[in-house]
Formats: C-alpha cells, sequence, structure tokens
C-alpha cells in the first residue's frame, strides 16, 4: 500500500486509482516523449512471483494496441526480458528480429512489421523493477544519444522506485496497463485547464478500453473448452475491473446452470445451479429484464432480495447478462470486495461488449464440448466392454485419446472368440479424428469380428474386410493388424493391411519376430490381396498389438521409435502385464498435446493347461448392487474350497470385497471379478467402467468433508495385504489388480 505521504488518487483510467509509482512511472515516460521520436514506449514490471515482465504503463500511440501485455522475465527473444536480464540496454535491430522470428513462429503475431526496438533495464544494485522499451515502426537508424537519454531515464526512474518500495509502495505489476496520452515530439507538457495537474497523471484514454477489447478478443480466439473461457474471462474481464470472483450461468430448459466458477464457493455455486427462471433471483431478473444489476455492498443485495437464500459470504456484486446472436443466453456474476467502487458509464458500455464476446465464445465452446462427449462416448462404446478371461492366455489393452483437433479418432482393439477354440487379436486405425472415422471404426469392427466368426483366417477377413470399407460412402482408409492365436499350440497366423507389425518377445526378452509382410489400408484398393504368415509363440511370449499413436514417430522417425518400443518390450517382457501396459504409454500420457489417438494390446501366452497354471475364475456383479458383496464372499468360499485354498479365504475375502465395494461405489456399471492362479501366488483382477484410479487415503480429523476417505481407507488395507497391487485405465474403465501369495505348505 501507499504511505500516508503517497496515498493513491482516485483519478486513473476505469476508476483505478493512480499511485505515487504511477506517477514516477508516467514522468519518466512524459520525458521520452519529450525527446524521442518513437511509435510505442512502454514500462513492464516485473510480477509478484518475477517470472514474468508485465505492461505497466504505455505512451497512448496508434500501434501502442500491438505491444505484447507480458512476456517471461528470462524470454531472451524480448529485447525487455533481455536487458532485465542483462542489465544493459539492448537494441534489436530489424534483420535480428527477422532471424528470430524464422527460429520462433510465434513471435510473428508481436513482429509482424519491420521495425527497431530498444530497452533498458530498470534496476538499481539492490532492486530489480523491470524495463523500459522504445518501439520504431517502420525501422529507422537510432543514434547512440537516444539510448544513452534511454538509459538515464531508466535508472532515474529506478532512484524513484527504489525510495517509493522503501517506503511501503507496491511495485506489483498491474492487471492492466495504464495509458498516457502522447505529446507532439519535442512539446513540453502544458497545464490542463484551471492548472489543477499536470499531463504526468494517468488520464484515461480510448485505447485502454480497446487494449482490454483486444486482449480478451486474443484469449477467446484460443478458447476450445469453457474452462478456457473462464480463464480468460477472469484474467481480462475481472481482475482488471478490480472483481475478485466470478461465475458464468446459462438458462437452459428453464433452469439456470453453472457451467464455469472461479473465485466463488462450492456452496455458492450450489445456491445458483438448477435454479428455476420463474424465480425472483437476482440472476434470473437480469436475464429476463437485460439490465445490469450492480449491488455495492452485501446489504444492499440484501434488502433488494430479502426472500433469497442467505449467502453469509456475499460481497458486492454486479451480476450482467450474457447475450449471443441476438438473444439472453445467461447471466455472468461477478463478486467484488468492500467497499465496492461504482461502475463508470464507459466501464459498462466496455463490459458489455466483452461480455457479449465472453457469450459467444461460451456457446461455441459448449457445443465443441458437447459434440466431443458425444463423439468420445460413442468411441469408446465400441471398444471391448471387456477381454475374455482364459487359461491359456493373459491379456490388457490401453486406448488414450488425442488432445487435437477433435480428440476422438478410430483406433480400436479386440479379441473375437474363434470356431475352432482359437482367439483373434485385432487392432485397427481408421484415418482422421471426426466423427465420421468413429463410425467408420465401428462397421469395420463389426465386420471384421463377423468374418473372424465365421471361420475365416486372417488374409481373407483383411480382403473381405477391404471390400467393405470401398463399399462405404467414405473417403476414409483404414490400417488393420490381426492375428489368429492357437491356444493349444501356441501358432499364432498374422496378416497385415497398412499397419505396424506386431512385436512378439519369448521368454528371457528375445525377439522372435521380425518385420512382417504388410498390405495396404483397407479402402485403398478394393482388388487388394494380403499375404499371412504363421509364427510360433512358447509359453511366456508376451505379444504386443498397437497403433501407430503410440510411437513418438514425429521426434524419433518410425524405425527408431519401433525400436525404443521393442527395447521396453524385450527389458521388461517378465513384468506383471498391467504394469508393463502402464509402462509403454507412460511416456506419452506425460505429452501435453497428443496428435492422434493411440491403441494397445497385450498379450501374455501362458500355454495350454498341461504346460501352465492350473485353473481360473471370473464372476460379475449387477451396477451398485451392493448385497453382491455377499455373493463375492460366496463365491469366494466356494471358489477356494474347490482350489484347496481355503487357508487364504479370511485375506482373499477382506482385500477383495474392498475392492469390488469401491467399484460398486464409484463406478456406473457391473463389476467383473476374475481371479488366476499360478504355482506361487494367486492374481485377482476387478474390471469396472470408472477410468479415474482409486487413491489410498490416510484418516483425517475433518472426514465428513473428505469424500474419498472410505474407499482411500479400503485400498489401505489392500496396501497393507496384498503383495503387490495397482490400478490402471484399460479401455473402457480401469482394472484394479492385486495378488496374495501362496503359503508353502
Amino acid at each position: 500500500m501507499d504511505s500516508p505521504s503517497s496515498a493513491a488518487r482516485p483519478d486513473g483510467p476505469a476508476g483505478r486509482p493512480t499511485t505515487s509509482r504511477d506517477r514516477a512511472i508516467a514522468a519518466a515516460l512524459r520525458r521520452l516523449n519529450r525527446h524521442v521520436d518513437f511509435s510505442t514506449c512502454t514500462a513492464y514490471l516485473l510480477t509478484e512471483d518475477d517470472r514474468a515482465l508485465v505492461a505497466a504503463m504505455m505512451v497512448d500511440t496508434t500501434m501502442s494496441f500491438t505491444v505484447p501485455s507480458g512476456i517471461a522475465a528470462d524470454d531472451s527473444n524480448f529485447s525487455a526480458a533481455r536487458a532485465h536480464q542483462s542489465g544493459r540496454v539492448v537494441l534489436f535491430e530489424n534483420s535480428e528480429l527477422r532471424e528470430l522470428t524464422r527460429r520462433v513462429p510465434a513471435l510473428f503475431l508481436t513482429n509482424p512489421y519491420p521495425m527497431m526496438v530498444a530497452s533498458a533495464p530498470v534496476r538499481t544494485d539492490r532492486h530489480r523493477f523491470g524495463a523500459v522499451t522504445m518501439r520504431w515502426v517502420p525501422p529507422r537508424p537510432v543514434a547512440d544519444e537516444t539510448l544513452d537519454y534511454l538509459r538515464v531515464v531508466a535508472e532515474d526512474l529506478a532512484v524513484e522506485l527504489q525510495d517509493l518500495a522503501q517506503q511501503g509502495v507496491s511495485m506489483k505489476a498491474p492487471d492492466l496497463p495504464l495509458f498516457i496520452s502522447a505529446l507532439p515530439h519535442g512539446n513540453a507538457p502544458t497545464e490542463r485547464s484551471g492548472g489543477a495537474e499536470s499531463p504526468t497523471v494517468p488520464v484515461p484514454t480510448s485505447s485502454m478500453f480497446l487494449y482490454q477489447l483486444q486482449r480478451l478478443a486474443a484469449e477467446l480466439t484460443a478458447a476450445v473448452h469453457i474452462r478456457d473461457v473462464l480463464a480468460a474471462a477472469e484474467s481480462q474481464v475481472v481482475r482488471p475491473f478490480g472483481g475478485r470472483a466470478v461465475m458464468l450461468c446459462l438458462a437452459q430448459q428453464g433452469r439456470l446452470h453453472v457451467i464455469g466458477a472461479s473465485g466463488f464457493s462450492r456452496e455458492a455455486v450450489h445456491r445458483v445451479e438448477g435454479t428455476l427462471l420463474s424465480r425472483h433471483t437476482p440472476e434470473t431478473d437480469t436475464i429476463r429484464s437485460l439490465e445490469i444489476r450492480s449491488f455495492r455492498s452485501a446489504e444492499a443485495l440484501r434488502d433488494a432480495y430479502p426472500d433469497g437464500d442467505p449467502d453469509p459470504e456475499v460481497q458486492a456484486r454486479a451480476y450482467l447478462p450474457l447475450v449471443s446472436n441476438g438473444r439472453a443466453m445467461g447471466c455472468c456474476v461477478l463478486e467484488f470486495p468492500e467497499p465496492a467502487r461504482p461502475i463508470a458509464p464507459e466501464e459498462l458500455a466496455v463490459l458489455a461488449i466483452m461480455l457479449e464476446q465472453v457469450g459467444q465464445s461460451l456457446e461455441r465452446a459448449r457445443s465443441y464440448e458437447i459434440e466431443h462427449a458425444l463423439t468420445q462416448t460413442l468411441q469408446r462404446s465400441l471398444l471391448p466392454r471387456s477381454l475374455p478371461h482364459l487359461t491359456e492366455v493373459v491379456a490388457t489393452a490401453r486406448y488414450l485419446p488425442a488432445t487435437e483437433g477433435a480428440e476422438v479418432g478410430g483406433d480400436w482393439y479386440d479379441i473375437v472368440p474363434l470356431p475352432g477354440g482359437g482367439i483373434g487379436l485385432v487392432i485397427g486405425d481408421v484415418e482422421g479424428h471426426s466423427l465420421e472415422a468413429v463410425a467408420v471404426m465401428g462397421q469395420l469392427r463389426s465386420g471384421v469380428r463377423a468374418y473372424a466368426t465365421e471361420g475365416h483366417d486372417p488374409a481373407t477377413v483383411l480382403e473381405r474386410s477391404n471390400r467393405l470399407l470401398s463399399g462405404l460412402d467414405t473417403d476414409l482408409y483404414a490400417t488393420c493388424c490381426c492375428v489368429w492365436l492357437d491356444l493349444q499350440t501356441g501358432t499364432a497366423a498374422t496378416a497385415t493391411a497398412g499397419h505396424p507389425s506386431p512385436l512378439l518377445v519369448g521368454v528371457g526378452g528375445r525377439s522372435i519376430t521380425g518385420p512382417l509382410p504388410v498390405g495396404p489400408p483397407l479402402g485403398v484398393d478394393p482388388l487388394a490381396r494380403y499375404e499371412q504368415s504363421d509364427v510360433q509363440l512358447e509359453p511366456g511370449s508376451v505379444l504386443a498389438l498397437f497403433t501407430d499413436g503410440l510411437l513418438d514417430a514425429r521426434l524419433l522417425g518410425s524405425d527408431a521409435a519401433m525400436a525404443k518400443l521393442g527395447r521396453v518390450l524385450a527389458d521388461h517382457s517378465g513384468d506383471n502385464l498391467e504394469v508393463l501396459a502402464d509402462r509403454i504409454v507412460a511416456d506419452r500420457r506425460e505429452w501435453r498435446v497428443l496428435a492422434d489417438d493411440a491403441a494397445l494390446l497385450l498379450v501374455r501366452y501362458e500355454g495350454a493347461q498341461s504346460q501352465g497354471h492350473r485353473r481360473t475364475a471370473r464372476m460379475s456383479v449387477q451396477r451398485h448392487h451392493l448385497q453382491g458383496v455377499a455373493q463375492v464372499r460366496v463365491f469366494l468360499r466356494d471358489l477356494l474350497r474347490q482350489w484347496d485354498r481355503a487357508q487364504l479365504q479370511e485375506t482373499l475375502e477382506l482385500v477383495t470385497t474392498e475392492v469390488v465395494t469401491n467399484a460398486l461405489i464409484h463406478a456406473d456399471s457391473e463389476v467383473d471379478l476374475r481371479l488366476r492362479e499360478y504355482p506361487d501366488r494367486i492374481r485377482v483382477e476387478v474390471r469396472d467402467s470408472d477410468p479415474h484410479p482409486p487413491v489410498p487415503t490416510a484418516i483425517v480429523a475433518e472426514e465428513e468433508t473428505n469424500q474419498e476417505a472410505e474407499s482411500g481407507r479400503g485400498l489401505l488395507i489392500v496396501d497393507a495385504l496384498a503383495g503387490d497391487w495397482g490400478s490402471s485405465p484399460a479401455g473402457r474403465g480401469k482394472t484394479t489388480w492385486f495378488e496374495i501369495a501362496l503359503r508353502a505348505e
């Protein structure tokens, strides 16, 4: 806060108080304005965490709207950051800026035209405050005297800011830059009429509001999701106008629904969510009347709505209609700390324009998310609900959606029972990321499954699927790989249509196969023929089928990416299959941007019954059927008695029922329980449709506020009693698994 001797003055733009710091910066920019003919002149200050430089004040010129509002303090692509870091005056000539733009194309948005840029650090021996930057468009020679004068002005400003900082004046960068009107080059400032104040005091200009609108438009243009629109509204609308919280509400089917909120408590959001539009509330009245409602205190709000649901946390609020395409679509609630200042008429005009942009972006983002959710639900519904549970094989799968474009694609996998007792492993990828790609994928998957169950070999299945896709009304093509596995002999017949060859490693991680013959993708040539190859699997072999989205081929190239995946598979082929699958997809899950979806199907061949383990078992519990837990206990008792493992009953029953109960409570699906006996352990898998992993939670004092405490403590029991356990998303949901060691007799 300002010291008493330098108190804030309520004469800044949009009612923002000017401080002694503002006046010092304005005086420095005026000095430059009198002696230097520039296109823009900006003072940058550090943010509170010292990580960014933010525009704090500008001289109002025709080019001031092009000035970047903030830059990373260590980004040497900008002269202000380089001057701030080096402590020297920095001059960027046009040729250097062009070279930077070629190396970093994103800089084109701030350097789309030829220019010269000079920056000087605002720093003393003890403090670093920021930088002052001048730009010239078009570029012109900059004399050494001009750079020296810039350095002197910046040094003098740094000394003055240091004195003010020692008096307690805040040096934190503002949310919105102040603008000072430009003087004709070479003219000294004059007193305003009446001699009341000097132009060194920032005064409102239209550029300030244009700058706000331009920054909001830039953020909303890049907004894809509702959360992006909310973030833009918070940074460009709420904070610049002094607000502390924002809530965005849409009117739908006679009710008001909160689709985004920041700064409001959960209770405050619940008070608004689902409100009937026929009720008399500030939100609904704002929508019906298309009028802004402003309450400068909580008391004023309660007086206006005495019958409303009291909110003990309420402060000053403004309710503004959200308008899109000429109709009221919702309401924006802004909350301000008290005592709230009145909103000036010009601010209301700007707010109305800004919220119209927010409303349109909100509607666009909501439509996108609805379409995305529909498409993703359809895509996931076409994946297998569960994989078969057989004594001869162990199988798991992973599906990772893309994060670019439509965020869904046509990747799929399947395991098909074959007429002769074997299984067919299928993986495929339809071109593109769209609802059409998902629809084509569904048709292909059904076709492949039908041809396989008719008894055709892999090559014939691909030929028929190729003719099927060629006959559909689509320009999309697809890749596919089919592996028919004889469970008794371990023979795998394989055919591939434009798809990466599966990887197969034997016991000890040694590679069994190299690249297999690859035919053309499906849908390219209706008369294409496909070759088939036979591979022999030994017990303990691991087979990996995957789509190319799993490979980081963009960085490594296709061959190197395939080799990398092969090394991971070989080095860890003896791992638990769920752990191995997680290891394979771990790198890709950490990528912030996934340009393609990915599917992985992992199978370990255990061999015929006489060579491998002896027993497996399986049961299902209907969704939300908590009495089904009692059925699980009965099932386990009978099963362990048949397997002659009654000594494990207490431990296995306790751990299994904890995991099953957790799945029944949190997953809106039936729960699939699977057991498999090994020579030294029993493995239990609980599969459900909720992809979110359970998290062990310690007992806390405020348990009533900890929604995950109950299930979390159950997992602590699992962690204590199981020899090993884990949880991974797999296909349409997740698999929580654990292993109980067999005690030696």
